[in-house]
Formats: structure tokens, C-alpha cells, sequence
């Protein structure tokens, strides 16, 4: 089995379907990757950088990106890194109105028992359960 990873530009052309071509290409990819013998991953650095694109770039609500991000999510051909991490933020991102960045943050230092963030930013990191926040003293 072939491992790869599927860079932002790629995923988004898929996601947003500005490039018939390309969107095709990348839809087919996924589709026969299975059967090429490739497991397609998608980095954690590919997800914040979908989710900040789509939200700087194409001006889309908070709703409309976690309907996209859970589509990504639940692509069987897809091996999301970080997965629960990146589920946990998304709901945090809309239901708590939080940075998407410092919801994944949040959640990826608590799955690794990071329970406390150092932070002059603590608005967002204070709505997140399971965290302790304090400022740099």
C-alpha cells in the first residue's frame, strides 16, 4: 500500500468545484485510490489551512465550512490525521464561536494531556472545558 497525502490545493479544488477539470481529477483520484492501492491522507496543516481558506478567501459561514470539513471527514477513502481532534474543533469553531486554530489547538493539547495553555488570547481558549487558562507571568 502506497501512502500519499493530498495537498490544500487539491482538496479544495474538489470542495469549492471552481475548476471542472481539476475537480474531476481529484474526485477520481479518491475514488480508485482504494483500489490502486494508495491510502490518501489529509495533514493536519492541509485541514486549518481548508478551513482558513474557505473562510478568508471564499467568505463562507461557519456553518456552511463544518458542512464541508464533515463531508471531508466522512470520505471513507480519506484518512483524516487528527481526526477527533478536528471534529471536536469543528463544533467548538460553530457552536462556541471560536477561532478554528485555537479550537484545534485546544483539543489537540488536551488529547495530549496539555490541560493548561499560556495565553494573552484567553477569550477563545476559556470557552473550551477541560482547560485551564492563565497569562504568561
Amino acid at each position: 500500500m502506497v501512502k500519499a497525502f493530498l495537498d490544500t490545493s487539491a482538496i479544495l479544488r474538489l470542495l469549492v468545484k471552481d475548476d471542472t477539470g481539476k475537480c474531476e481529477a481529484v474526485k477520481k483520484l479518491i475514488q480508485t485510490s482504494r483500489e490502486k492501492g494508495i491510502t490518501l491522507h489529509i495533514l493536519p496543516i492541509t485541514t486549518l489551512e481548508i478551513v482558513w481558506v474557505l473562510e478568508k478567501v471564499y467568505k463562507l459561514s461557519k456553518e456552511a465550512i463544518a458542512e464541508i470539513a464533515e463531508a471531508m471527514m466522512n470520505t471513507p477513502q480519506l484518512k483524516i490525521e487528527l481526526e477527533g481532534v478536528f471534529r471536536q474543533a469543528i463544533r467548538a469553531y460553530v457552536e462556541k464561536n471560536i477561532k478554528f486554530a485555537d479550537a484545534v489547538m485546544a483539543y489537540w493539547g488536551i488529547e495530549e494531556n496539555l490541560t493548561t495553555v499560556f495565553t494573552f488570547d484567553e477569550k477563545h481558549f476559556k470557552r473550551i472545558d477541560g482547560l485551564t487558562v492563565k497569562k504568561p507571568a
